[in-house]
């Protein structure tokens, strides 16, 4: 064999194990943050968070606003082809004016003798209701009264069943103190009131510094990057950004984690996109968290009780 066919086959082995290095690279990767992820939930239920940190927030996200948006949405789509080719439901069915004679007789028309209109059968054969002295025809409840008095509720029956089907709303300050008592560093975001982010704050809590802005407006990217540029100049370790649609920082870079207020249809653990985490607020009434790993592994849930 010679010198050059050999060179070519170790190339070839060279390249071959490159790609399987990063193959195995990327199903570490993969694995790794699904097994950090499901480590995470196991330190939670078990109330062991050492080391974690816990960002909690209200839910924001209404599901009567996002049920009429996606029936909007539904509409919109089905509009086209419904107004296409469309015909009135008589002609739709194969159906016509009704004849005449077929209804009841016009006004003036001459009914012949023996035979009776629907309406007259029924008004000759009802029975007569008595007449009382003035010529009134008496009612139903003169003419029969009832033979059972109705029933009154008791009073000593408790029949507000509705309060206490309802389920009970969770509190922020509950869902903090309740990630404290697990060793988790906790803190919390006001994600109904975003301005009180709009000029970015930096938060330090625990052994990490979070810079926290919101964009509920339009806003270049520019102004943007600028922002970013600030929290990282300060060295914080995880910018995140409130916002009122997601869309709105779609295309910036240096964001780590992203909190939408209304419903995203985003996986309820959270969605990573190009290294951005990704998490929608749930819905009025429940509360949120970001969960942070000491390997800084993020991932989200929904508070459903304590």
């Amino acid at each position: 064999m010679s010198v050059t066919s050999r060179e070519k086959i170790a190339l070839l082995v060279f390249a071959g194990l490159i790609v399987l290095s990063l193959c195995g690279l990327g199903w570490y990767i993969l694995a790794g943050h699904s097994w950090n992820v499901a480590a995470s939930n196991l330190d939670d239920t078990f109330g062991s968070m050492e080391g974690y940190t816990a960002i909690v927030y209200p839910g924001t996200a209404d599901p009567a606003i996002a049920a009429a948006a996606k029936q909007d949405q539904a509409e919109k789509g089905s509009g086209a082809s419904a107004t296409s080719g469309s015909t009135t439901a008589p002609e739709a069915a194969g159906l016509g004016e009704e004849p005449l004679g077929a209804g009841a007789p016009l006004d003036g028309a001459q009914v012949p003798d023996g035979e009776k209109s629907a309406d007259q059968g029924r008004e000759a054969d009802a029975p007569k209701k008595p007449v009382d002295a003035s010529g009134t025809p008496a009612t139903d409840a003169d003419a029969a009264p009832s033979a059972e008095p109705k029933s009154t509720p008791d009073a000593s029956i408790d029949t507000s069943t509705d309060a206490a089907k309802k389920k009970k709303t969770l509190n922020v300050a509950d869902a903090q103190k309740s990630y404290e008592d697990k060793g988790a560093t906790v803190f919390a975001l006001d994600t109904k009131n975003l301005s009180t982010y709009e000029e970015g704050v930096i938060l330090k809590k625990g052994e990490h510094r979070f810079g926290v802005f919101s964009v509920a407006r339009p806003a270049s990217s520019i102004m943007l990057e600028k922002q970013i540029a600030y929290f990282k100049r300060h060295q914080v370790d995880f910018v995140v950004a409130l916002v009122d649609d997601k869309e709105r920082v779609k295309d910036v870079e240096g964001i780590d984690i992203v909190l939408s207020t209304q419903d995203e249809d985003l996986f309820v653990m959270g969605e990573t996109v190009e290294g951005t985490f990704y998490v929608d607020a749930p819905e009025l009434g429940s509360v949120g968290a970001i969960i942070i790993s000491p390997h800084n592994v993020v991932s989200a849930k929904v508070i459903q009780e304590l």
